[in-house]
């Protein structure tokens, strides 16, 4: 996102966690993306924001939000890109994952000497979000770097709700290819293509607008990565395992959620083979079919 551009910022102050655990889920749903926590040390207030690239959008949502939380305080303001780009210089760090990955901004891209042995993935955030730094993105990307530890080297790769694209971007880098990378955003995947040219990917990584609750690749995938969230992920169960032929991960999930959406999967023949979660948010991988056995 450059400096001329402008966002809108829909923001919510929350007081409890019962509150705010509530309200982001339903920012969630409404937004498909997970909403920015920011806290100032000593105080109580956390606020819940969401980023738009219009105000119409916003302004929507928020009308939507206020219906259903009427004792919340839900607002919109304009945030001019200058002000975006300042926002994201001070919360968006380098940071090394696993054995094998280190995110970097793009800003800093100069300033960071690669480590022997990671890839490092430069990222411009924009208003897709994945940078690595929340669970969910972050989980995907351990979960990633593990299976390349395990020697696994699919010859495709599903991409479910990309976002960035620093997922797939990672998984390129470390070897994988034909990879297809899905998101229903429009706004998301330019972001994702300028994340891709930042990396110098010119192949191996199919970007598609695709809006999984109407339409589907034809074809299956020995391994996909979707990072939506808990509600979607159970109305998806039945196609995310009839597209995926070997190892699934998930993410995205609310640790409250966590049970309900591993027993849905496991109704349907997936069998869990490992899981995580911080405070709040939960990541699963599954396995299906022929994969199920041990490796």
């Amino acid at each position: 996102m450059s400096d001329a551009e402008t966002l809108w910022i829909l923001a919510v102050p929350t007081r409890t966690s019962n509150e705010r655990e509530h309200v982001m889920e339903r920012m969630t749903e409404i937004c498909d993306a997970v909403p920015v926590e920011l806290e100032s040390p000593g105080q109580t207030v956390i606020w819940l924001e969401a980023y738009f690239d219009a105000e119409t959008n916003a302004e929507l949502v928020r009308r939507v939000l206020q219906t259903e939380f009427p004792d919340m305080e839900f607002s919109v303001r304009i945030c001019p890109g200058k002000d975006w780009t300042t926002f994201w210089r001070h919360h968006f760090q380098p940071r090394a994952i696993g054995k094998r990955l280190h995110i970097v901004p793009e800003w800093l891209r100069d300033e960071v000497d690669g480590e022997p042995g990671r890839e490092v993935i430069l990222v411009n955030p924009g208003l897709s979000f994945g940078t690595g730094d929340h669970f969910t993105t972050r989980y995907c990307l351990e979960m990633l770097d593990r299976l390349v530890g395990e020697g696994l080297q699919p010859d495709a790769m599903f991409d479910a709700g990309c976002g960035s694209a620093i997922i797939s971007i990672a998984a390129r880098k470390l070897g994988w290819t034909n990879i297809l990378a899905v998101d229903h955003d429009p706004v998301a995947l330019n972001q994702a293509r300028e994340n891709l040219e930042l990396n110098g990917i010119r192949e191996g990584i199919d970007l598609q607008v695709m809006d999984l609750t109407r339409e589907w690749p034809p074809a299956a995938f020995p391994v996909v990565f979707a990072n939506l969230y808990g509600g979607l992920l159970m109305d998806l169960a039945p196609r995310l395992l009839s597209i995926c032929s070997g190892t699934l991960i998930l993410s995205g999930i609310r640790a409250v959620e966590s049970e309900a959406v591993s027993t849905v999967f496991a109704q349907l023949g997936a069998v869990e083979r490992a899981s995580d979660a911080d405070h709040e948010w939960c990541g699963l991988w599954l396995e299906t079919g022929a994969s199920t056995s041990p490796r």
